[in-house]
């Protein structure tokens, strides 16, 4: 049995844009006329799951998406809402954004009241988050590519492994 989305992109139903990764569609129900569907073209169940350039092209056009629900319905505000999971609400299991256009007192119930909790609470859960966050970082740092070094000869610099040399920099940003 395919997910929604996957039949949503089979019948080509509400298709607004779509390329080799990702989709945009307006589904038969919303929360508000303009409400914009993003979703990969390739079945990912949840968020984690989809390859960071994949999500990132996802985050760009849901910006461009944002900007197109602002300027052609005059929307105040925009809710970008990941449902990432069963316990997040998740309906459909592909990972998807949604944009939902929002205009003062249109009386959409997506605030939520935080709850007060206790310091030894908020401690232990930023203490493991902050050790895998670290972990995360200690594998992003290994897997950073090296500068490349530039031999000094004619009309050439040359960067110390580590640093970034001003005038290489400065190049860079050259047209």
């Amino acid at each position: 049995m395919k997910c929604d989305y996957c039949d949503l992109l089979e019948r080509n139903d509400g298709i607004l844009y779509q390329d080799s990764e990702v989709v945009i569609a307006v589904k038969e129900t919303a929360l508000t006329p303009g409400q914009i569907t993003i979703f990969t073209k390739e079945h990912f169940t949840i968020l984690e799951m989809i390859p960071d350039e994949i999500l990132a092209k996802c985050a760009t056009v849901a910006n461009k998406v944002g900007i197109a629900v602002f300027e052609s319905l005059g929307a105040q505000g925009t809710n970008v809402i990941i449902q990432n999971g069963i316990p997040a609400g998740q309906k459909i299991p592909h990972g998807a954004l949604e944009i939902i256009p929002r205009r003062e007192k249109d009386n959409l119930p997506l605030q939520w009241k935080p709850q007060q909790l206790m310091d030894e609470e908020m401690d232990t859960a930023y203490l493991t988050i902050k050790q895998e966050a670290d972990k995360l970082v200690d594998i992003g740092k290994r897997q950073e590519k090296k500068q490349v070094v530039i031999k000094p000869e004619k009309g050439k610099i040359e960067a110390e492994e580590g640093k970034e040399n001003y005038l290489l920099k400065s190049l860079k940003r050259m047209p």
